[in-house]
């Protein structure tokens, strides 16, 4: 279970520039506030001890050396072999690892897309698809798989939905631009030529499309009228490829969530 210190510092609001890069610089290694003076993580971080002081008040402790405290305590309660990614890749192989280190990468995925959220952007996302009369998603390989799980549960609810392993130029040539169908694409890259291909068609069409990529500057997102962004998936760790998974499925079912209330 993930502290609570580490929650806060995670969903954080109404934080500076520069209290949002401490938070990023401790995240991306909490245990640095262990060795360092409230002095030497401001030149760290290339930032002030009274914004690194301040910042430590937002998040409920009494000042630095609280923070640094209650953070060690809590973390301390985090499994050893779970605090960093590498300890977890280290462990491939062994299913008895497994029992600890799926339900983590899984958490760790969804923390991070949960923090990546713009809820305007969901919110608009979420009300294109209660207007849409069909909605299909696009997505190649393991995405295919994710496209049809995802359309599936709209299929339940009674809204037509259908996946596309590959753009059908026949297909979207002859769509009527005024039709209100609402076009997803999927590319954890978002550099996938067939499924930017894909997008480019739809948005000279009129179409509404949003992507769904690890990637916000990507030529794909250039093309999509809105982006939700992924965790990332790196070709370089197997193991990333099963959380950039659980993150795309999290997506899909808050806008699946979203769909409910007025179908049922």
């Amino acid at each position: 279970m993930e502290s609570k210190l580490l929650q806060k510092l995670k969903y954080a609001s109404q934080l500076t520039a520069q209290e949002k890069h401490i938070v990023d610089y401790i995240l991306s290694n909490p245990e640095v506030v262990f060795d360092s003076t409230a002095h030497e993580l401001a030149q760290q971080t290339y930032t002030s001890s009274s914004t690194i002081v301040r910042l430590c008040k937002k998040l409920g402790t009494k000042g630095y050396p609280d923070f640094q405290l209650k953070l060690a305590l809590e973390y301390q309660q985090i499994p050893s072999a779970l605090q960093t990614q590498d300890h977890v890749i280290a462990e491939q192989g062994n299913v008895l690892a497994a029992i600890d280190s799926v339900p983590y990468l899984y958490q760790q995925a969804l923390d991070d897309t949960r923090r990546m959220l713009n809820a305007p952007v969901l919110l608009r996302i979420a009300n294109w698809v209660k207007e849409s009369v069909r909605i299909d998603v696009y997505g190649s390989d393991m995405n295919y798989y994710l496209a049809q799980q995802a359309c599936a549960k709209w299929n339940e609810l009674g809204i037509s939905a259908i996946a596309h392993n590959s753009p059908n130029m026949h297909y979207l040539n002859t769509m009527n631009p005024n039709s209100l169908t609402l076009s997803f694409v999927i590319s954890h890259t978002g550099e996938n030529q067939s499924m930017i291909e894909a997008a480019k068609v739809l948005s000279n069409k009129q179409m509404k499309v949003i992507a769904i990529t690890g990637n916000n500057h990507s030529t794909l997102s250039r093309h999509c009228d809105e982006t939700l962004l992924a965790y990332g998936y790196n070709e370089q760790l197997r193991l990333s490829k099963m959380s950039s998974m659980v993150s795309v499925l999290y997506i899909f079912d808050m806008l699946y969530m979203g769909s409910i209330s007025d179908t049922y």
